[in-house]
């Protein structure tokens, strides 16, 4: 019986996409953090739960042939990044795995037709927007930073490996302003997080201050030092609410235009400060064009995007479709994508504000469309079973399903196939190298094609 506290001497036989080495003792699955495919580790069991438990790297006793020296000197501790210790080639087949496991294990797809991740070269840095949350210290400062793995305590980060490089001087003239950090426990103080977003494509770099009030003390002067370290435009989000969200609903531009445009192919994109977008800007050129080829269009077809933000992959797919009709349940997203189809001089493209679960009826309803395609990029936990149930009921031919979770992605996958879909193929890529996630995109065709 495997108690807490007991020392184990374990061999990691595979990763989880949360960056935990598994290791079996008699059957009893543990789950250890830092963890690599073929390290033999003395551990300290630190958690015991019915059939698992977790463990804590004590010493490496055989390092895995994939385990390398870390650029990170916190990559240890911060929640950030799980893999700064493997080899990239590595992450790469852990990741075409960790898609396998799921789509067979929950989804029960025989043999998945899963082919090779496509990775990024080089793999870092690469993300074009971060989120730090900031939070008091001692009696009157503040540190900046990134959550500890399953924890609210904080990493000071001075420089990260995967940001981009303008984000470390943005952050320093933050830390020299003289401002309180929110505190969660008493909701005093100001400043809750600091967001930073860059373009590749013109070098623009947003800010948005998170705060627990209508602005900040000497925002003139933040403002200007901000701007003196790179910031192009900032925002104010006031956010009062006792929540642990990261953005409030008020925005507020203090210098700049609001926004910052990002080029993907030959589409611009304009990105308000609440818009989703992918981080990984490199990478999203590779992924929509990936999904805009399964989807085999030739003009002649109607497409839906269920989940199309400031344009997405719609954008990318007007130019071989008849029309495009992109649908969005947050407004400031939708008012975004007009403005871009408009920016790109996109023409057959239209939008509508709601949840696609109900816009896709009404849609059917009035008969003047007949979809032939739909394109699904849900957020993390994946598309609501009512949104699945529509498509099925109308018959969508053609379902393309961009996910960022091969769990819930294996979900929806075996719920479609119960309703008549059949997985054809599935193309893993890396948006997020260093980490455990993985983006597919899936392929669904109805039985009867």
């Amino acid at each position: 019986m495997i108690k807490k506290n007991d020392i184990l001497h374990v061999e990691i036989e595979g990763v989880t996409n949360k960056g935990f080495g598994i290791a079996k003792v008699n059957d009893f699955v543990i789950f250890t953090e830092g963890g690599l495919t073929d390290d033999r580790l003395t551990i300290r069991v630190i958690k015991v739960k019915k059939t698992y438990g977790y463990g804590k790297i004590i010493k490496i006793q055989s390092p895995s042939p994939h385990r390398i020296e870390s650029p990170c000197p916190v990559s240890d501790k911060c929640g950030g990044c799980q893999w700064q210790h493997c080899d990239y080639q590595a992450q790469l087949g852990f990741k075409k795995g960790i898609v396998i496991d799921a789509l067979a294990r929950l989804g029960g797809i025989t043999n998945p037709p899963v082919v090779d991740v496509i990775g990024m070269d080089p793999p870092q840095p690469y993300r074009n927007k971060a989120v730090f949350p900031i939070v008091p210290i001692d009696d009157d400062g503040f540190t900046i930073g990134m959550y500890a793995p399953r924890s609210h305590r904080i990493i000071p980060i001075e420089k990260c490996e995967i940001q981009h490089p303008v984000h470390v001087p943005i952050l320093a003239a933050l830390r020299e302003h003289d401002v309180s950090a929110y505190d969660e426990t008493t909701h005093t103080g100001v400043m809750r997080h600091i967001i930073i977003r860059t373009s590749q494509a013109t070098g623009e770099v947003m800010v948005v201050l998170v705060v627990n009030a209508n602005g900040v003390p000497n925002e003139n002067d933040l403002a200007e030092a901000l701007t003196a370290a790179g910031a192009t435009t900032i925002v104010i989000n006031r956010h009062k609410d006792k929540s642990n969200t990261i953005m409030g609903s008020h925005f507020r531009v203090v210098t700049g235009e609001g926004f910052i445009k990002e080029r993907i192919g030959e589409i611009w994109y304009q990105l308000s400060a609440p818009s989703f977008f992918q981080v990984n800007p490199i990478q999203t050129e590779i992924l929509y064009a990936k999904a805009v080829e399964m989807a085999n269009l030739d003009g002649s077809q109607v497409v839906l995007d269920a989940h199309v933000g400031v344009g997405g992959v719609a954008f990318q797919a007007a130019g071989k479709a008849r029309e495009v009709i992109g649908i969005d349940i947050v407004a400031e997203a939708i008012a975004d994508a007009e403005k871009n189809a408009e920016l790109n001089g996109i023409k057959n493209a239209s939008f509508i504000c709601g949840p696609a679960e109900e816009v896709i009826p009404e849609l059917l309803n009035q008969g003047e469309v007949a979809p032939d395609v739909v394109f699904l990029d849900p957020p993390r936990k994946g598309c609501d079973n009512a949104l699945l149930d529509t498509i099925a009921t109308a018959r969508i031919r053609t379902i393309i399903y961009i996910s960022c979770d091969p769990a819930t992605l294996a979900r929806d996958i075996k719920r479609l196939a119960e309703s008549g879909y059949v997985l054809s193929a599935v193309q893993p890529v890396d948006m997020f190298p260093m980490t455990g996630k993985v983006e597919t995109i899936s392929l669904l065709r109805l039985r009867d094609m």
